[in-house]
């Protein structure tokens, strides 16, 4: 994955080598706005923001870890590109509507030992 920042314009390039036979490639544009205060943070901002649990496969085998962090501090965005063939390529739907944007400059996260 890459990423790519020109002002308050911010470019994701992500692109998958496996499995083959193609690569399959993700191109998002996203121009960032204000910071939304966090007392005006909506539960469902809130709830696609927060994660507690990291999934991942390790050795061929399904492993979770506890995370721990902060509130993500988040500001408004707006999509600029949406070129996404990952979901497409898993055999998902391509969504449909508006996409959903947010930006947060980060936090300081735990991530604690990989449990099964």
């Amino acid at each position: 994955m890459r990423l790519g920042q020109r002002g308050n314009e911010l470019a994701y390039l992500t692109r998958r080598h496996w499995p083959r036979p193609a690569p399959v490639t993700s191109r998002v544009r996203v121009t960032v706005g204000d910071p939304i205060p966090a007392d005006q943070v909506s539960g469902l901002e809130h709830f696609l923001t927060a994660r507690w649990m990291l999934f991942s496969v390790t050795g061929g085998r399904r492993t979770a870890a506890r995370v721990c962090h902060q509130r993500w501090p988040l500001h408004r965005a707006a999509a600029q590109v949406v070129d996404d063939q990952l979901l497409t390529a898993t055999g998902l739907p391509a969504p449909d509507g508006e996409p959903l944007v947010h930006y947060s400059p980060g936090v300081d996260v735990a991530i604690g030992r990989p449990e099964r």
